[in-house]
C-alpha cells in the first residue's frame, strides 16, 4: 500500500511543490487546510489552531507541518496570542493520539532565542515545545531550512527574483551568510524525514553547507536570470527599519514588513554537511540549477536563435537546431553573460564582439563553434558567393576590425 503524508500548507511555496515530489513516489496526500491547486489530494477543512479531524490521520505515516501565519507573528510578536505557538502543539498532539509514526515540522535557520525577530524567535519556541511533548522520542523531527529558491516564483524566491531585475538594488544585509536551497532539495529533505529518518537526528538542517553572502546570492540571482551584473548599494539597517514605518504611513506605497529586514539583519549559517549526508543529499550549485528557471530559458532559446542566424544567415528555418544548440550550452559557464541585447534582434552585430584569433577557451567563440557544428549537420543546398557578396563581407570585416580589437578581447 502507498505510504500517506498529512501535509499542512500545502497550497504554498514549498507545500505544493512538496505534494507533486510526493505524489512522484506513489504517496497518498490528504492537505490539511486549502488544497493546492491541480494537486489530486483529499483535502480536510482546517485552520491553524483549531484542532484537526482525526479521520484526517488515519493510515497516515507522518504528519509535514508547513503552515504558518504571518499575520499572527505581525501582531502578536512572540506573545501567547500567537496562533503558531499554540497551534503546531494542538495540531502534533492530536497526530500523536492518532498513532502517526512521525511529525515533521519545518524551522528554519533563523530559529533562535535570541533572534532578532519574531519569526525566529517562535520558531524557536515551537521547537522546544514539541520536542518537550510526552513520548516524542524518534517521533518529532525539526527541519531548518534556508534561503529557499527555484520553481515557481512565490513567497520570497519570488520577491528576490523580481528585486533583481532591476540594474541597481539598494539593500540592507548585504554582508550577512545566506545558505540558499533549492525548493526540490527541500522537498526531499522533507520526504526523508517523513518517509525514512535518519538515526539519531531529530533535528537536521537543509541548507547548503557552504554558505555565501546575501549580496553574492543576489548578484548570482540576477546573472543566472538575466545573464547581466547587480550594482548593489549598503542600506543601513536603521534606516530600512524607518522606512517599513513611513510605507506603512504613505498611502500607494507597498508596505515593507520589519518582520523580513529584521530576519536578514540577524541571519547566520547553521552547519549542516552531515545532517544532508545522512538524509542523502547532494545539493547542486545554485548558478546551475538556476538554468532551469524561466526567464534563463527563454534567454538561452533567444541567444541560440540569434547565434545560429549569425553563423548561417537568414537561410536558418529549423527549430530543431535551436534545440540542439541549447542542449550543449545550456551548462557552459559562458552562458551566464548575456549577450548584447542589440545583438538578439541584430545578430549581424555579433561580428563587432567576435575575437580575432578564435579559441575554444574564449567564451562567445566557443559558442560560436558549436552553433557552426550544428548548422554544418542540417541538410542544405550548396551556395557560391558571388563577388558582391564577398564585397560586401571584406567591407563589413573591415568595419568590424577595430571593434573586434577591443571588444573580443573584453567579452569573453
Amino acid at each position: 500500500m502507498p505510504q500517506r503524508l498529512v501535509v499542512t500548507g500545502a497550497s504554498g511555496y514549498i507545500g505544493a511543490r512538496l505534494v507533486e515530489r510526493a505524489q512522484r513516489r506513489g504517496c497518498e496526500v490528504v492537505a490539511l487546510g486549502s488544497q493546492p491547486g491541480g494537486a489530486n489530494v483529499t483535502a480536510i477543512a482546517w485552520r491553524l489552531g483549531e484542532p484537526p479531524r482525526l479521520t484526517a490521520f488515519v493510515g497516515a505515516t507522518a504528519v509535514v507541518h508547513l503552515a504558518h501565519d504571518w499575520a499572527s507573528d505581525r501582531l502578536n510578536g512572540t506573545g501567547p496570542g500567537n496562533a503558531n505557538l499554540a497551534g503546531a502543539e494542538i495540531l502534533a498532539r492530536a497526530a500523536r493520539e492518532a498513532g502517526v509514526p512521525r511529525f515533521i515540522f519545518a524551522s528554519t535557520t533563523s530559529a533562535r532565542p535570541e533572534a532578532l525577530n519574531a519569526y525566529g524567535k517562535i520558531k524557536f519556541a515551537l521547537e522546544e515545545r514539541l520536542k518537550a511533548l510526552p513520548r516524542h522520542d524518534g517521533r518529532v523531527f525539526c527541519a531548518r531550512i534556508g534561503l529557499v529558491y527555484g520553481g515557481r516564483e512565490r513567497a520570497q524566491y519570488a520577491l528576490m527574483a523580481k528585486l533583481t531585475s532591476l540594474p541597481l538594488l539598494p539593500m540592507i544585509g548585504l554582508d550577512r551568510e545566506v545558505q540558499p536551497i533549492h525548493v526540490d532539495e527541500v522537498c526531499d529533505g522533507l520526504l526523508a524525514l517523513a518517509l525514512d529518518p535518519p538515526a539519531g537526528r531529530q533535528t537536521v538542517v537543509l541548507a547548503s553547507p557552504a554558505p555565501v553572502t546575501f549580496g553574492n546570492w543576489l548578484r548570482t540571482l540576477r546573472r543566472a536570470r538575466h545573464g547581466r551584473r547587480l550594482l548593489l548599494v549598503p542600506v543601513p539597517i536603521g534606516f530600512a527599519l524607518k522606512a517599513c514605518d513611513w510605507s506603512k504611513a504613505i498611502p500607494f506605497v507597498p508596505t515593507v514588513e520589519r518582520e523580513r529586514v529584521l530576519g536578514l539583519a540577524g541571519a547566520a549559517p547553521m552547519p549542516s554537511a552531515e545532517d544532508l549526508a545522512a538524509l542523502g543529499l547532494t545539493l547542486r550549485d545554485p548558478a546551475d540549477a538556476l538554468m532551469d528557471c524561466r526567464p534563463a530559458r527563454r534567454r538561452l532559446i533567444a541567444e541560440c536563435r540569434a547565434m545560429l542566424r549569425y553563423v548561417a544567415g537568414m537561410r536558418l528555418r529549423s527549430p530543431g537546431a535551436i534545440i540542439r544548440l541549447a542542449r550543449v550550452t545550456r551548462r557552459d559557464p559562458a552562458f551566464r553573460r548575456a549577450l548584447p541585447w542589440l545583438a538578439l534582434h541584430w545578430p549581424g552585430l555579433m561580428r563587432l564582439i567576435e575575437p580575432i584569433r578564435p579559441s575554444m577557451q574564449h567564451g562567445l567563440s566557443r559558442r560560436l563553434h558549436l552553433a557552426a557544428m550544428v548548422v554544418e549537420s542540417l541538410p542544405a543546398e550548396p551556395m557560391q558567393p558571388g563577388l558582391g557578396t564577398l564585397a560586401k563581407e571584406l567591407f563589413l570585416e573591415a568595419v568590424a576590425l577595430p571593434f573586434r580589437l577591443v571588444l573580443g578581447r573584453v567579452y569573453s
